[in-house]
């Protein structure tokens, strides 16, 4: 089952209905019999993985607390001397390391195999064969519903509970439910859990206002992936299946539309798992605002896959800045080069880290680590010029608060965004990803006649559909105006009662009639579901 399965709606309707009223007093306990159905109805045998993961960080989180306990009331002594303090604060630290890392091992390690090994054994083979040698092995792991997300949940859990941020949970079934919470399992955010376990401790009553909200934003969401992200999807397929025989206009508009497509698959899956959230009085928090509004990189990814971004700052560019090989470099590169080089590489090795890890957590395959090389030097290189640009820009006099200049801004960094994607496309890796760039920008032989030949039709969108999505592109480009604005939900409420079900009658006219439906055609497959 997933957001876009027929059984999924009539799921969430049992759900709210039980919620509600039976499970009225005790309704944790009905979210996590929900969410154990919902994974066993995805895929029942893939279970066994998030419970492993569930039951041993939440073990291994109580070992390190209860030496927390320990050496807060061995410490409390007050006969114990500075330097004995400072010997049984490292015993103790080494001990919990030992739990952490044993946590690291199982979890991260699960991850590692099922999602890394076969394309860590490709690369064996490959190297393998210059040697002369004629070896290969496959294990052909299929993931387990949303791996990579829950496995960065928990980690940052116990992160949290070595950190000393908060206590470990103790009840087993509720540290479960944390982890496999139905909304939220298929593609995030990736909840903190002093954000979200409280919110699970709490009775929620019916409220007409969270009841309604959570629905718009869950056909919202339908609109978006159903409607817009699929129709894209459509386009940009049938371009890129023909990408060595193109150049100019329609592969231009094929990475267009598959940026589009890629930001409103996955914004519309946040939508459906934040709505159905809302309904139940429970508050996910924001993924996405914006982010091809963006006026630099930096911003982008404040603003795309908000809680990865927040993740990979809390629990690796942190750690790695602070980390004992860090300052040594630092120390030692401010000794031989000055402090401009030290500030430099202390921007440079967190990051390029952080980088690294986020293109191979999205995909087991060379285009993926292509993709995070690539925005990973984007990133230092904005970082590295930024003072140096400011100062260019006050000498030449340039405004950089008017409107035009930051229109140019969004453009440059949806461009740059956009090359970055063609990885995503390029399968085959770095070499095909570089010929599709050359071809997209070929302007030699950009084919402009394309524009009004009707030869744009031809790539599985006929006239009438290749304009409906470019006007929904425009829709989206106005409705995402005006949030910035507004809340445009509180908006729709204040208005009369006719106007509000002739526009929810509208979007659900829009969604059966204009989705993407029929044979050979997966709707159901969010594009993020496969991270």
């Amino acid at each position: 089952m997933n957001f876009t399965s027929l059984m999924f709606l009539p799921f969430v309707a049992i759900v709210c209905l039980l919620y509600f009223t039976v499970f009225r007093r005790c309704q944790w306990i009905l979210l996590l019999l929900a969410s154990i159905a919902f994974y066993l109805f995805s895929g029942p045998k893939y279970i066994v993985f998030i419970l492993i993961t569930a039951w041993s960080t939440y073990l291994l989180a109580l070992r390190i607390q209860a030496l927390h306990r320990k050496e807060k009331s061995v410490l409390a002594d007050p006969d114990l001397k500075k330097e004995n303090k400072k010997k049984i604060k490292k015993k103790f630290t080494r001990r919990k390391k030992v739990w952490l890392l044993l946590d690291f091992l199982i979890n991260i390690g699960l991850l590692c195999v099922i999602k890394y090994l076969d394309f860590a054994l490709s690369g064996v083979t490959v190297l393998l064969q210059h040697w002369g040698i004629d070896w290969s092995k496959t294990f052909n792991f299929v993931l387990p519903l949303g791996i990579s997300f829950y496995t960065f949940m928990t980690v940052g859990y116990i992160l949290d509970i070595y950190w000393k941020r908060y206590e470990a949970e103790k009840n087993p079934l509720r540290f479960m439910l944390f982890t496999m919470y139905f909304p939220h399992i298929l593609q995030g955010p990736i909840a903190r859990y002093n954000k979200l376990a409280p919110q699970f401790r709490e009775k929620h009553r019916f409220q007409y206002d969270n009841f309604t909200k959570g629905i718009q934003l869950m056909l919202w969401g339908y609109f978006e992936k159903m409607v817009i992200a699929d129709r894209l999807a459509i386009f940009a397929n049938g371009v890129y299946a023909k990408w060595d025989t193109l150049t100019g206009v329609p592969l231009v508009i094929a990475i267009v539309f598959f940026s589009m497509r890629l930001y409103l698959d996955f914004q519309g899956c946040m939508d459906i798992a934040r709505g159905v959230s809302q309904m139940l009085g429970i508050e996910l928090e924001l993924n996405f605002w914006h982010p091809y509004f963006s006026k630099n990189m930096p911003e982008f990814w404040r603003r795309w896959h908000i809680t990865l971004g927040a993740w990979f700052k809390d629990y690796l560019l942190y750690p790695v800045s602070m980390s004992k090989l860090c300052k040594s470099i630092n120390k030692f590169t401010r000794k031989k080069w000055g402090n401009q080089v030290s500030r430099s590489l202390s921007t440079v090795i967190p990051a390029a880290c952080v980088w690294l890890i986020t293109g191979t957590w999205h995909g087991a395959a060379i285009c993926y680590v292509l993709w995070g090389i690539y925005h990973g030097i984007l990133i230092i290189l904005s970082s590295l010029f930024e003072i140096p640009v400011m100062k260019l820009n006050e000498i030449l006099h340039i405004n950089t608060e008017c409107w035009s200049f930051n229109l140019f801004r969004m453009a440059r960094t949806f461009v740059l965004s956009a090359i970055g994607r063609i990885f995503f496309v390029a399968s085959a890796g770095f070499t095909q990803a570089i010929e599709i760039i050359k071809r997209t920008f070929d302007f030699g032989h950009f084919r402009w006649y394309t524009l009004w030949d009707e030869s744009l039709y031809s790539y599985g969108l006929n006239r009438y559909e290749f304009n409906l999505a470019i006007l929904l592109i425009g829709l989206v480009w106005v409705v995402s105006m005006l949030q910035e604005k507004m809340v445009i939900r509180d908006e729709i409420a204040k208005q009369n009662l006719i106007f509000r079900w002739i526009l929810y009658l509208l979007l659900i006219a829009g969604i059966i009639i204009f989705g993407k439906y029929g044979t050979g055609y997966d709707a159901a497959a969010f594009v993020y579901g496969q991270f």
